[in-house]
């Protein structure tokens, strides 16, 4: 009971320490803007390319970087590194676990090999980076980064400075590596996992507070989140380990403790992204200093995994309708159709009552010419 209290209170404090590192940092607000986009972000920033933030507004350009990378667990408290491509520190002075405390958060992050270091050497982080700095990121030495600027020039040499260029001003994403976009490409499950979260937070969206849902729960809010992209990042690197024992041990059994009956899960996550990571530094780093079994640990499986279904289908098509503001759309054309159908009525009506009068008329005029016909007899009867 007293370990279990001491374990209690080391988690609740690391808890508390890392709200005070998240303060400001609006992860619905990044969802919400970019949706399923958040995750091919997330998954980008992995592989250690050139991203650069263009946005007018200079705190919010800071914020969604800062927002994006603290998806990273432990990331925001390692970035000693981060300032210089130069830097090397925390690579150098890294310490490999060799225990592990399932009971405690912060060891078993650790032992998974969290944070992932995207920070090392020849990679860089700049959330506002000035025009002065340019021959840094132009330099041969640097490899890597994220970096954010104010200055439109920099949209005119985007093939120059980015391989992924992010607008804030006008929420677009834009590609300029066709690997990276392979790699990049979404999984089916993958999509199945944005789309669930992308649901929730619009579900619960206020407008007034983005920062929280308007029912003050706690699915959609910001711990929430974390939670899942927490689950989802581990997911992945049992997987990553998993994939390598498969490819290293074709003809050995399975040795996961876990009921795992796809024959390698790391498709679900796309092997397009793995290939890609398997060349960064940060990857080397990771599986130079983490056990080769992680996935005795977590399951090898991704969150959402299978096949498309119907429901995800639908749910996408939904997705879609609200972002492009179908619904609108149909809604004002279902009203026009309705205003043109009833003008068409009414011009039917009035050629109907038209055709009805012009038919009494004719009648009335064929009853006055009989009238007349017969009146014309009789005189001539009575005279003859």
């Amino acid at each position: 009971m007293q370990k279990f209290q001491e374990s209690l209170s080391v988690n609740l404090q690391d808890t508390e320490d890392e709200r005070d590192l998240y303060l400001g940092l609006s992860l619905r607000e990044l969802i919400y803007e970019y949706k399923y986009q958040t995750l091919v972000l997330f998954k980008c920033c992995l592989l250690q390319p050139k991203m650069l933030f263009f946005g007018s507004r200079c705190e919010r350009l800071c914020m969604m970087q800062f927002a994006l990378i603290s998806l990273i667990p432990g990331l925001l408290r390692h970035l000693e590194d981060c300032a210089d491509p130069d830097f090397d520190q925390y690579e150098k002075s890294f310490i490999k676990p060799t225990t592990l405390k399932t009971s405690e958060r912060s060891s078993l992050l650790s032992y998974m090999g969290l944070p992932i270091q995207i920070f090392g050497k020849g990679s860089l982080f700049g959330p506002y980076t000035p025009l002065q700095q340019l021959d840094v990121l132009a330099d041969h030495g640097t490899r890597s980064y994220i970096v954010g600027s104010t200055n439109s020039l920099l949209l005119q040499q985007k093939d120059r400075y980015s391989d992924i260029l992010i607008n804030l001003d006008e929420s677009s994403i834009s590609i300029t590596s066709p690997s990276l976009r392979a790699a990049l490409t979404l999984s089916a499950a993958d999509r199945r996992w944005i789309d669930f979260l992308t649901q929730t937070v619009t579900s619960t969206w206020d407008p007034r507070n983005p920062s929280r849902p308007y029912t003050l729960a706690y699915m959609g809010s910001e711990e929430f989140i974390r939670l899942q992209f927490e689950e989802y990042l581990l997911a992945l690197l049992a997987s990553v380990k998993y994939h390598l024992y498969l490819t290293s041990n074709p003809t050995r059994p399975s040795l996961s403790p876990h009921n795992h009956h796809d024959p390698d899960p790391i498709v679900d996550f796309n092997l397009d992204w793995l290939a890609s990571w398997q060349t960064t530094s940060s990857y080397n780093l990771f599986h130079r200093t983490t056990d080769p079994h992680l996935f005795d640990i977590v399951e090898p499986r991704h969150p959402t995994a299978g096949n498309l279904s119907v429901e995800d289908i639908q749910r996408r098509i939904t997705q879609q309708i609200q972002t492009l503001h179908l619904d609108d759309r149909l809604a004002t054309t279902k009203e026009h159709l309705n205003k043109h159908l009833a003008t068409g009525r009414e011009k039917v009506g009035s050629a109907v009552g038209k055709v009805w009068s012009d038919i009494e008329a004719f009648r009335e005029a064929q009853q006055r010419r009989r009238a007349e016909q017969q009146q014309q007899q009789a005189q001539e009867k009575d005279g003859a």
